[in-house]
């Protein structure tokens, strides 16, 4: 039987101060808001009024459509963009295969609504692409309604099964796929009989992030859809309805996107248990060469898909240090108006981001730093439940999570909605999850002997976790930390639902800016949150030899 001490020690306060994080920010503002989403008109009142109009009005009928197409095709283009760029990369001897493999992560340290934004400069009404094709005599009417919001989840998203996809090829033990040929079959029935079982599993969990991501979204529709309405659009826009707002529908949709996610969450796990493909990887696979003809058309499919990807870049760039008027941009003429108007005259954006940016990420720097550890050394039921609440954050959208906390929190004993704290908050508990995965895979590979042999030496077990410990974790902490920070510095959902004046941040003003058909200011701030994002990721791959796909 445990005695007072040890049951009162300092771990197990940390382990259950953890959970209490998690439940008050997480587990409580959720079952709130859902609990909310059955209120009626009178106090104490219960119905199902707001899931029956869901389900029974054709308006939020084809949100409820809308977002399940436009999810469904961003993940099947997404997989059959990312499959093939990860196998071409992985399996092939092709020109500047290292340079490919890393510029194919960068699209997803871009906001997904910059590169609305960017795709609305080129290719809507009245988009440079757009106006020379007229000259041309060619016309398109612009890239605005669920094909420019596939486009964009798509083009940013497929890294992801990219990713996933070349660590799964990657694992496959060469010695199988010669067995294969040695009796017989054919380099085709190599690959659908011994190759892509193995590869199947991480199609799956990289399709299945592509579609969380995009059904959570609503920046992008709500930027480059038009008409195109989706419930996350929807959530947003009952919850902050100048009317009022009927936090009661707001709590409906947002239950039901959690359900989708939660639903194919498991629905992907079942699918992929059903069988299990398990490699040594002990002979990794062969680097193979290619005809003349054949690598230059597997190195022309990762280019193009390449200049597709990172075009956005380039042209938030470019619009920065461009003339503009309005939604007007005048191309070829130089001018630092804009970004001169950012740094000088309306800088608070860009402070109140990096405050809130740093703020968040070393709280969750120290909290994922103890986390991980009881995770990895704690085991059992206890470190599989933190395990658990620690990654439920990422199958809750950003609007939903952020919706929550300001219905939970607008009014009682702590209210926080409209103050700075809550955002930090919000920032926190969404992100913390990069900082406990990068550090509990390095974590994993510390000898606990070496900590029980400073215990043993009379070293206090947090005092040993300090000094033997975090050291050798150090690398892992720093990448998760920055990690967190360009995520942070990116987001948008949460963001748009908990900010008030004063703490407006650089992704509210670009969001704000395209809204109002200010497309220079808008660049302005999208290229400084650019590059912003991509000096510490260079960093991080300086110093510590790791890019953003490790930590993915």
């Amino acid at each position: 039987m445990k005695g007072p001490r040890q049951f009162f020690s300092t771990w197990n306060c940390i382990f259950a101060s953890a959970l209490c994080v998690l439940f008050f920010l997480v587990v409580y503002p959720m079952f709130s808001i859902f609990l909310a989403s059955f209120s009626g008109d009178d106090p104490g009142e219960l119905t199902l009024r707001h899931y029956y109009l869901v389900f029974t009005s054709p308006f939020y009928l084809k949100c409820l459509g809308n977002s399940l197409f436009m999810s469904f095709a961003s993940t099947l283009l997404s997989v059959l963009i990312g499959a093939p760029f990860a196998f071409f990369i992985t399996r092939f001897k092709l020109p500047f295969a290292d340079t490919l493999r890393t510029l194919g992560t960068l699209p997803l340290i871009l906001p997904t609504f910059i590169g609305a934004e960017a795709w609305l400069l080129m290719l809507g009404r009245s988009g440079f692409i757009t106006t020379l094709l007229a000259r041309l005599g060619i016309e398109f009417q612009g890239i605005a309604g669920w094909q420019g919001v596939v486009l964009v989840f798509t083009l940013q998203f497929f890294p992801f099964v990219f990713l996933m996809v070349s660590a799964a090829i990657n694992s496959v033990d060469r010695s199988l796929e010669e067995s294969a040929r040695n009796l017989g079959a054919s380099p085709w029935r190599v690959f659908r009989t011994v190759t892509l079982p193995v590869v199947c599993p991480s199609i799956a969990a990289g399709g299945l992030i592509v579609f969380c991501m995009s059904i959570e979204n609503f920046g992008v529709p709500t930027i480059i859809g038009g008409g195109f309405k989706v419930l996350a659009e929807q959530a947003y826009s009952e919850f902050m309805n100048e009317m009022g707002g009927n936090p009661a529908m707001a709590g409906a949709l947002s239950s039901i996107l959690v359900f989708i996610t939660l639903a194919m969450t498991v629905m992907q796990k079942t699918l992929v248990e059903r069988k299990s493909y398990a490699m040594s990887a002990l002979r990794p696979p062969e680097v193979l060469s290619l005809s003349p003809l054949p690598t230059f058309a597997a190195f022309a499919f990762c280019v193009l898909i390449l200049v597709l990807a990172l075009a956005p870049f380039v042209v938030i760039l470019a619009a920065s240090i461009t003339e503009t008027n309005g939604p007007v941009m005048y191309y070829g003429r130089f001018s630092l108006a804009n970004l001169k108007a950012a740094l000088q005259v309306a800088p608070r954006p860009i402070f109140n981001s990096f405050f809130l940016s740093s703020a968040a990420t070393l709280i969750g720097m120290v909290f994922g730093m103890l986390v991980s550890y009881l995770i990895v050394r704690k085991k059992g039921l206890s470190a599989y439940v933190l395990d658990l609440a620690m990654m439920l954050p990422l199958v809750i959208a950003g609007s939903v999570l952020g919706i929550a906390l300001a219905a939970t929190y607008n009014s009682g004993p702590l209210p926080l909605t409209g103050t700075w704290m809550i955002l930090v908050l919000a920032y926190f508990v969404r992100k913390t999850p990069f900082s406990v995965k990068t550090t509990s895979a390095l974590l994993q590979q510390i000898e606990a002997s070496v900590e029980e042999a400073s215990i043993s030496l009379g070293v206090p077990p947090l005092k040993s976790f300090l000094k033997v410990v975090v050291p050798a974790m150090l690398p892992g902490i720093i990448a998760g930390a920055i990690i967190m920070w360009v995520t942070i510095l990116a987001e948008l959902s949460s963001t748009i639902v908990l900010y008030y004046g004063p703490w407006t941040t650089m992704t509210v003003q670009v969001f704000q800016y395209i809204g109002s058909g200010d497309f220079g200011p808008a660049s302005a701030y999208g290229a400084i949150l650019i590059l912003s994002v991509l000096v510490p990721l260079f960093l991080l791959n300086k110093i510590l030899g790791r890019g953003l796909s490790p930590s993915l």
